[in-house]
């Protein structure tokens, strides 16, 4: 996450649907202003110095956003990474690992265990999940993507998690998912868009993530992109339920796992994991939700003992942070999956056939 993303985190409060002050209206409208300009002069410079960028030793393949925070990207992330694993590709995240306890570049090896305080949150979801995956974390990725290169088997790609915005790693495919407001937001810090919508000339593929029952918003930004950007296929993807796991061993439920759990939350758009919750029936005694990446801690939990007893509900990242503390019975700890559907198979085809190429 870059300064300019945090400033729109701190500032969500009077960003959000609220009302704003005239005098601060216009300075973050003058701020967005240069920093749209900046970011212009930026991408000119990237797009005509091919020097500017670093070709790495394998395929890359890019999954992020124009937006800040909340917009699927770490499934995403995960459903490339599954595809390329069932093909025999090995696969290597890149990140840089947001909220992490220190800055140091960290490589971690199959089967390798690492803290998520040491790596972040999001690598370690992708590391648990995959765990013959090899992780590169730090701010430059070209570098970390040179260590990795002598560990990893012929046949293999990077995955670039939130790498949109990293041009100094060339990418072989860009694939940018969109938040259902990327039409009517701003530029940081006024709005949430790290960057406008003309930056989607450089992508291959937009995945427009959002629920079912917004179906028809989501096709038509489909078809807005597709008369605007003729080069990018746009596809909508439903986040839907997975199923239930136990943080402890594993084990698997389709059904709510607990009948009043304690609900705990702290991601970039908490209403989507609550709603999910509400629409499997699941009734929470009480409903605890924090800010994104949240480090909990034990003042966090030590008046909710009686509630943490009745069992936590929780989403798959938070259950990597919540896991590392003693005041939640890991034991009686269920998070959600998430489960991606193309809203049309055929979509799911053309992706695959552009990794096809990429990999070949």
């Amino acid at each position: 996450m870059t300064a300019m993303d945090k400033i729109a985190d701190s500032l969500e409060n009077v960003i959000d649907g609220k009302r704003r002050p005239i005098i601060l209206s216009m300075l973050l409208a003058a701020t967005s202003a240069l920093y749209g300009a900046a970011l212009a002069i930026r991408n000119m410079l990237y797009d005509r110095l091919s020097l500017l960028s670093h070709v790495a030793s394998r395929p890359v393949i890019s999954i992020g956003g124009i937006r800040a925070g909340g917009t699927g990207k770490t499934p995403v992330a995960a459903m490339i990474g599954e595809y390329l694993l069932s093909r025999g590709i090995g696969v290597a995240f890149l990140s840089r690992g947001y909220r992490r306890k220190n800055s140091s570049r960290r490589i971690v090896v199959p089967d390798e265990s690492a803290p998520w305080s040491a790596i972040g949150d999001e690598p370690a979801l992708l590391h648990n999940r995959f765990p013959r995956s090899w992780l590169g974390i730090g701010a430059n990725r070209c570098k970390t993507a040179n260590l990795l290169s002598p560990l990893l088997p012929r046949r293999s790609a990077y995955v670039l998690d939130d790498g949109f915005q990293h041009r100094s790693l060339r990418r072989d495919l860009d694939i940018v998912c969109l938040h259902d407001s990327f039409l009517t937001d701003r530029l940081i810090p006024s709005g949430f868009l790290r960057e406008r919508v003309s930056a989607l000339v450089r992508a291959r593929i937009a995945l427009l993530i959002g629920r079912p029952e917004n179906a028809d918003a989501l096709r038509r930004q489909r078809d807005f992109l597709a008369a605007r950007f003729p080069r990018l296929h746009a596809a909508v993807v439903y986040q839907e339920m997975g199923c239930w796991v136990n943080a402890h061993d594993g084990r698997r439920r389709m059904a709510p796992p607990l009948p009043e759990p304690l609900l705990i939350c702290g991601i970039a758009r908490p209403g989507r994991f609550i709603d999910m919750v509400r629409h499997a029936g699941i009734i929470p005694c009480a409903e605890l939700v924090f800010g994104d990446h949240h480090p909990y801690a034990r003042p966090d939990f030590q008046d909710k003992g009686e509630l943490l007893m009745k069992g936590v509900i929780t989403t798959e990242k938070d259950a990597v942070r919540l896991a590392s503390i003693a005041m939640v019975p890991i034991e009686k700890m269920w998070y959600l999956t998430i489960a991606l559907r193309f809203s049309d198979p055929a979509d799911e085809t053309v992706l695959h056939s552009m990794i096809e190429k990429v990999i070949r």
